[in-house]
């Protein structure tokens, strides 16, 4: 009988770019590393997005890319800790040696000592674990604003969660009121960048001076200093003035701003923008600089409507109404089934927006534990009944009046043009108070 073959257990995930098949890999395969070796950087980015953090090794022996597209990748991708492995002679290039500076915390040269790639690889593994215990949330996102089952919610949190851990800017699209800054916030929470700050900024505000930094009375205090190393949330990007527009274009791409002394440091932030129209709507209409929109339309979010998710009016409504209640020391716990019929009928205009407020206001006029569909101030689905009821008996009544002065009042004749019997034909005009009085014949 055959013994069965210890399973090794995975330390890791490794991702490799670039280089070819060397023993230094086989090595860390045995020891326990799920190793990934990626040709195409676009594929490899993918990769990333799935793997989360992890440890990353460039290979710039075999010269399979340019570096200039890697280090693009290095950068928009922070979760990963890079190691560089590099020939001799390469070290003598100033732009190698400023890659390995910028992006790597290691390197090592060919032929590689693979005992010591294999420690180094091992402590980093061990950074890593020590970053999840002090850093739980990496990778995580808060629930508020993503609360829900409905396939469109669950589709934005596993967007949310993949477009976090890049650092390429995104731009989100939703109606007024859906919670646009709410999903901004859950990728900054869910990515590197969440010890650093979050800036949101309303685009209609912003001067020209916005991208000046060390200036008392610049708003590039809250939005440009103040977000290095973080997220700068720009609120309805198409309310920036079209001068603002094509500075915000200069600055993705040279990433720099400039100081009050003229000089122009390199700044750290993502970019995060947010409009109310969709992608058609903004090019077509000219909303936006075309040249602007690619630049933030990298990677881009939904937000669906309320209305869209039907399935989770009543659990948004319920996680808000305890929120709120506590915020405002009211008794109230729970919605009626009254109340629940009425908001999963409401087709919510105002989106979340409008159920915050509705909330809020039932939230105060509720005496008990419970908030039913008085409170609310909302229009009701009978009254909705009522009205569609109203248009039909409406729209019935003038067609047998058409249909009778065309046939002269003659009844029979009105039947068979609709196609109905006379004891229906007379049904419909009893309904309808149409019945014609009763001839009057003359006495011969």
């Amino acid at each position: 009988m055959g013994m069965n073959k210890q399973k090794i257990p995975v330390l890791g995930t490794l991702v490799v770019l670039g280089g070819n098949d060397t023993p230094w890999l086989a090595v860390l395969e045995k020891a326990g590393w799920l190793c990934h070796r990626c040709y195409d950087l676009r594929a490899a980015e993918t990769l990333l997005l799935d793997v989360g953090p992890c440890i990353g090794v460039v290979d710039l022996t075999r010269d399979n890319f340019s570096l200039q597209a890697v280090a693009g990748i290095t950068h928009r991708n922070k979760q990963v800790r890079w190691l560089a492995l590099v020939r001799e002679d390469q070290l003598k290039r100033e732009a190698v040696c400023q890659f390995i500076v910028s992006f790597c915390i290691d390197y090592f040269t060919s032929p590689v000592p693979e005992n010591q790639l294999l420690k180094t690889i091992g402590h980093q593994l061990g950074m890593l674990q020590l970053e999840r215990q002090v850093w739980p949330q990496l990778g995580q996102f808060g629930q508020q604003g993503l609360q829900g089952g409905s396939p469109a919610m669950n589709r934005l949190r596993h967007q949310v969660k993949r477009i976090a851990m890049t650092d390429m800017p995104v731009l989100i699209h939703g109606e007024i009121g859906t919670g646009k800054e709410l999903v901004a916030r859950a990728v900054h929470q869910a990515s590197t960048r969440a010890k650093g700050a979050f800036v949101a900024v309303g685009c209609e505000a912003l001067t020209e001076e916005w991208l000046v930094a060390d200036r008392a009375d610049s708003p590039a205090r809250s939005c440009i200093e103040a977000a290095q190393g973080g997220v700068v949330y720009l609120d309805e990007v198409t309310a920036l003035a079209p001068e603002r527009q094509l500075e915000l274009v200069k600055w993705l791409k040279e990433e720099r701003f400039i100081h009050a002394d003229s000089s122009q440091p390199k700044s750290d932030i993502r970019v995060i923008a947010a409009t109310r129209y969709s992608a058609e709507e903004l090019l077509e209409g000219a909303l936006i600089h075309d040249d602007l929109y690619f630049q933030l339309n990298i990677l881009n979010l939904q937000v669906p409507a309320l209305r869209e998710r039907d399935e989770d009016i009543v659990l948004l409504a319920e996680y808000l109404l305890l929120k709120l209640a506590r915020q405002y020391n009211s008794p109230a716990k729970q919605l009626s089934a009254g109340a629940k019929r009425m908001l999963s009928g409401y087709s919510w205009p105002g989106n979340i927006r409008e159920l915050i407020s509705q909330l809020k206001r039932a939230i105060l006029l509720v005496d008990g534990k419970e908030l039913d569909a008085e409170h609310f101030d909302l229009p009701r689905l009978v009254d909705d009944r009522q009205s569609l009821k109203q248009i039909r008996e409406d729209s019935e009544r003038g067609a047998l009046l058409a249909v009778l002065e065309n046939n002269k009042g003659q009844i029979s004749a009105a039947a068979r043009e609709l196609g109905v019997s006379r004891a229906t034909m007379y049904r419909l005009l009893n309904k309808h108070d149409l019945v014609p009085p009763p001839r009057n014949f003359r006495q011969g």
